[in-house]
């Protein structure tokens, strides 16, 4: 293999790693930023009719 391919698929795999990291920070962080302090809980399912 090429030494500039190898190259590449380092930096690929760093890119993918670095993606995945962010991902799960922000994912889980993410339902306390949507949601906010004012949160009080999903509506109770309606029963059907």
């Amino acid at each position: 293999m090429p030494t500039l391919w190898k190259a590449g698929m380092a930096v690929l795999i760093v890119c993918l790693v670095a993606s995945m990291a962010i991902a799960a920070v922000r994912l889980a962080t993410t339902p306390t930023e949507i949601l906010g302090d004012g949160f009080r809980g999903l509506p109770a399912r309606q029963a059907p009719r």
